[in-house]
């Protein structure tokens, strides 16, 4: 019968390893070599990943086993339980700050292996990996508007996989100069797409079509995609955005986007999440 784990005890009592080896084996569990410092805990990991830890605090060597719980949750993301002799608060909440699954106190004389056990199987319920899911990187994109292509002949080309790392913006805007408005404020305006169309343009200018709203394609974006106004969303990404104006306009190549008020706390939002900033 298959393991339903594989099991990593941290312990340098060999008695207590051998006692929790033994519970956990006749519950079908496999469990590594007597491992009783950091140092070998790491070279175990090294030779086969286990499911979970059993990790004692007092150990061989200068490292503990809240070390290596560190160790863990930030290099290898495998789940761990403490089982340890200490039961003070100070040691209780050092061992919390490493995102542990639980912290066992070790009874007297001997150790309760039926609730480690319990602890265990909770652990690898909560920490289940579920299937990967197919990440998408890219939109495939329309050449022009849909009853446009549908014209062309066959040798030519009418959707492409656009890169959203090459996505420079989204926009309900065309590439036609508003002339009256234009004249009317003063300032660059586009003619607008046909209803429920957007155009993607990419940080080298060209332009493709989805027939979407804004709205709907934001929820598709990765979030280094932040709508700013009622007409655009743009990349925010570092190799994408050359800059902020005066907190209220963004520049990406040749293009000046005005952060409008209904958006701005989310875009503010946004660059916090994506940039380390100080005030």
């Amino acid at each position: 019968m298959k393991p339903k784990a594989h099991i990593l005890i941290v312990e340098d009592k060999a008695i207590l390893y051998k006692r929790l080896s033994m519970a956990l084996s006749e519950e079908n569990y496999s469990v590594d070599g007597f491992t009783p410092s950091v140092e070998k805990a790491l070279e175990r990991i090294q030779s086969k990943t286990p499911d979970i830890a059993l990790l004692d605090i007092d150990l061989e060597g200068e490292q503990t086993g809240i070390d290596l719980g560190n160790i863990l949750h930030s290099q290898y993301n495998i789940p761990f339980i403490y089982v340890t002799d200490y039961d003070d608060n100070e040691t209780f909440f050092k061992g919390l700050q490493t995102k542990h699954d639980s912290f066992l106190i070790k009874t007297k004389p001997h150790l309760e292996t039926k609730q480690v056990v319990r602890a265990i199987q909770t652990a690898l319920s909560k920490n289940m990996k579920q299937p990967a899911p197919i990440l998408k990187d890219a939109l495939l994109c329309f050449t022009n508007y849909i009853a446009d292509v549908k014209n062309s002949g066959r040798q030519t080309v009418s959707e492409e996989p656009v890169l959203f790392v090459n996505i420079a913006l989204v926009t309900t805007n065309s590439t036609q100069p508003d002339t009256e408005k234009n004249n009317r404020t003063g300032k660059p305006e586009f003619l607008k797409l046909k209803a429920n169309y957007v155009r993607i343009e990419t940080f080298n200018g060209k332009s493709f079509y989805l027939p979407v709203s804004l709205s709907e394609i934001l929820g598709k974006l990765p979030n280094y995609f932040v709508r700013i106004n009622e007409s655009e969303i743009v990349n925010i990404s570092e190799h994408i955005l050359d800059g902020r104006i005066n907190g209220a306009w963004l520049k990406i190549g040749d293009q000046i986007c005005h952060i409008s008020k209904t958006y701005k706390t989310e875009v503010e939002k946004r660059f916090e999440l994506l940039y380390q900033k100080f005030k």
